[in-house]
């Protein structure tokens, strides 16, 4: 993961997926966010709704609206031994409105987890509540009953979390230019997307 920097404007995440990599993001919406992805190398496969395709490069970059289920793998993650692409697959990510929080997001969902023997068992609840506060839901249920599940899910689970000494962003993991944006997401004040 190379997170943005001031050549992008910080702007731009890259990701780079392994050749062999069963990693698959999840699915998952956005309510304040367009985002937008590139693919700069290899086959990524990308579901929007309920529809999956793979994308290349040629496709150019390719639109994920805001409360559009999503979810993104490899292209050959299931594909049998010796049957994969060969390299990396490199993505770039990017959201509208560009604001830092999802470099935030980034940065302590991969934290996190990198840090994981600080959180113990607790690092589960610790992913979902950076989720929850980086408008980030995840898909509980098909359907629109699955809105409900997981706002209902989050609302049980934050306050669990804070009683367990968890909060959704950590000094360690922000940098001291979005330290502000930071706040604003904790605070519940970070402006919604109209």
């Amino acid at each position: 993961m190379f997170y943005p920097t001031a050549e992008t404007g910080y702007r731009i995440t890259r990701a780079i997926v392994p050749q062999g990599s069963k990693f698959q993001v999840g699915a998952h919406w956005h309510e304040e966010y367009d985002e937008y992805m590139r693919v700069i190398q290899g086959r990524l496969k990308l579901r929007l709704g309920k529809t999956w395709k793979v994308y290349t490069p040629e496709d150019g970059e390719i639109l994920i609206a805001k409360d559009v289920i999503h979810d993104l793998c490899r292209a050959d993650k299931d594909a049998k031994p010796g049957e994969d692409d060969e390299g990396d697959m490199i993505i770039e990510e990017r959201s509208d409105p560009v604001d830092g929080s999802k470099e935030l997001f980034f940065r302590h969902a991969f934290s996190t987890v990198t840090d994981k023997a600080v959180f113990g068992w607790k690092l589960p609840l610790q992913q979902l509540l950076v989720l929850m506060y980086s408008d980030t839901y995840i898909e509980t249920l098909p359907g629109p009953a699955g809105w409900y599940a997981t706002h209902g899910l989050y609302a049980v689970l934050n306050p669990l979390a804070r009683l367990l000494g968890l909060k959704p962003f950590y000094d360690e993991y922000t940098p001291s230019r979005l330290v502000n944006i930071r706040m604003d997401m904790e605070g519940g004040t970070k402006k919604k997307k109209t």
